[in-house]
């Protein structure tokens, strides 16, 4: 009951924001990696970087819906 699926979820939305908190993450490692070679990696914290994600997947899912439903009325 608690992961009860909403039918009026934009899934094609989702995903998109889902592949954008991929990149996300997956660039910020690998730039972080590429730093840590080099003895100047990045000093953030696990959960801010989590916290960033989230803030990337919702931005892009609301911006992913405004831009299909403006793309639907022309």
């Amino acid at each position: 009951m608690f992961f009860k699926l909403n039918e009026r979820a934009d899934k094609v939305s989702v995903n998109i924001a889902f592949y954008c908190t991929f990149i996300y993450w997956a660039c910020f490692l690998l730039i972080n990696s590429i730093l840590d070679l080099f003895n100047k990696g990045i000093e953030i914290n696990s959960f801010l970087l989590l916290i960033t994600g989230l803030v990337v997947f919702f931005v892009s899912e609301l911006l992913s819906k405004y831009i299909r439903k403006k793309n639907k009325t022309e």
